[in-house]
Order: structure tokens, then C-alpha cells, then sequence
């Protein structure tokens, strides 16, 4: 009876898949030290490349990251993994991927707390929180905003904001955001539970900001008298995304 040995190719899969995981195996911080070593926003990292946590922070925002890869993405020639993000009260998971050109974020859901959207823009925010519902976005290095889908939910409340050297106050409904792309931006389109036109936010390739609201909107802004049709946009500005956060 003849054995029939294993073939080259079969030995070069075995090769390839114990290097791999030995390269999984690796530490999370040996490879970033190496990767990027100057990190601004990473404070300390712990685990493997397969499976670990980082604590890092964001302007005043602290918190923790964990990841799980996942290697099936490796075979569309991705870096796939299921992260979890906490900090405070906020608390989002979601599927992130990375290839050469392009980073996409999938199935992302939890809730944005008031106390981080204090600290990373310095307004009077209501006691509520931004619920977060099966956001997905996808961006390529080169062409910008790809694609984008998902819905955020926010009850609404009073919201005191800088104007012109003073503070205005918006007495604002319950919000609906759905998020899509335009023109390689992304957008926010945002709207009452009743679907009334509210605004838009757009968000461009090289973080400009574009915001457009409504006559409806700023009907809830205490002293103003402007006359319009309800789904007219009566302001439109364009800034700087880095403008709005705290110094």
C-alpha cells in the first residue's frame, strides 16, 4: 500500500497558518511601540493581537477599548475585529474593519452619555443621552465618505450653546438622525419623531463642517423672530470640525 504524501502547496498552507498564529499571539503593545510609537491618544494597552484592551483618551474624554479579531476577515484582506468602547456612561459596540485603503465601522449600537458630549463640546447639554442604532460607515483614504446607514434617537430637552460671546438656549423636541452619504460626505439628516425637517450636518473628507437648520429649528430658540417656511434652512454655516470641540 503507497502513502501518499502531503503536496508543497499543502505545506506551505501549514507554514502560513502557523505563522500566523504566531503573529496573533504577539503583544498588542510590542506591536504598536513599533507601529505607532508616539500615539497621542493611547494611553496604555494590554492583551495580544488577537484579543486585548487599550485605555486611551480623546480631548477630556477617558476611557477603554477591547477588541476580539475576527479571522475570517482575513481572507477579503481585511483586519476584522468586534470592538467594545466604554467611557462614563457611554458604552458602543460594534464590528470594525481595516485594508489598505479603506476603514468600515458595522453594526454599531449603544448610547453616547451627556457627560461625553460635555466634555468633547462644551455646550449645556440635557440630561439625555444619544442612543446609537445599527450605525454603519464606511471611508477610503483617497475618495472620503463611501457609504453610510444607521439611525441615532435623542429625547430632546433644553441645550444652552455659544453665540457671539453669549449663551443661547433651544427648548428642542425629541430628534431623529439618519445618517447616509452625499457627494462623499456624510451626512445627518435630522427630523422630529413626525419625520418635520430639522437640519442637516455634513461632514467633508478634510473635517469641514457644514450645518444647515431649519425655520422649525430655530423656532425653539428663546427671542427669535425670524419668518420663513418651516423646511426652509434660514442658517448655514461651515467650519472646522476641531472648532466646536473643548480647548
Amino acid at each position: 500500500m503507497t502513502v501518499k504524501q502531503p503536496g508543497k502547496g499543502w505545506w506551505v498552507f501549514a507554514v502560513f497558518l502557523l505563522l500566523l498564529f504566531i503573529v496573533l499571539q504577539l503583544p498588542a503593545a510590542w506591536i504598536i511601540a513599533r507601529v505607532s510609537p508616539n500615539n497621542p491618544y493611547i494611553d496604555s494597552i494590554s492583551g495580544s493581537i488577537w484579543q486585548g484592551q487599550a485605555d486611551w483618551h480623546i480631548e477630556q474624554v477617558q476611557g477603554v477599548m477591547s477588541w476580539k479579531l475576527r479571522p475570517l476577515s482575513l481572507l477579503l484582506f481585511r483586519v476584522g475585529a468586534d470592538v467594545e468602547l466604554r467611557t462614563g456612561d457611554t458604552r458602543l459596540d460594534g464590528k470594525l474593519a481595516m485594508s489598505l485603503n479603506q476603514r468600515r465601522l458595522e453594526q454599531l449600537n449603544g448610547q453616547i452619555s451627556t457627560q461625553t458630549l460635555s466634555s468633547l463640546f462644551p455646550w449645556q447639554w440635557p440630561n439625555n443621552p444619544i442612543q446609537v442604532r445599527d450605525l454603519k460607515v464606511i471611508y477610503h483614504k483617497q475618495q472620503g465618505w463611501q457609504d453610510a446607514e444607521g439611525q441615532m434617537n435623542w429625547a430632546g430637552g433644553l441645550l444652552g450653546y455659544p453665540f457671539e460671546g453669549h449663551i443661547e438656549r433651544a427648548n428642542l423636541p425629541p430628534l431623529v438622525a439618519h445618517l447616509n452619504t452625499a457627494q462623499n460626505r456624510l451626512q445627518l439628516n435630522m427630523t422630529t419623531v413626525q419625520n418635520e425637517r430639522m437640519g442637516d450636518i455634513y461632514l467633508s473628507k478634510d473635517q469641514m463642517l457644514e450645518v444647515q437648520l431649519t425655520q422649525r429649528l430655530l423656532l425653539t430658540v428663546a427671542g427669535y423672530r425670524g419668518q420663513a417656511g418651516l423646511d426652509t434652512a434660514v442658517v448655514s454655516t461651515r467650519q472646522p470640525l476641531s472648532s466646536l470641540r473643548a480647548p
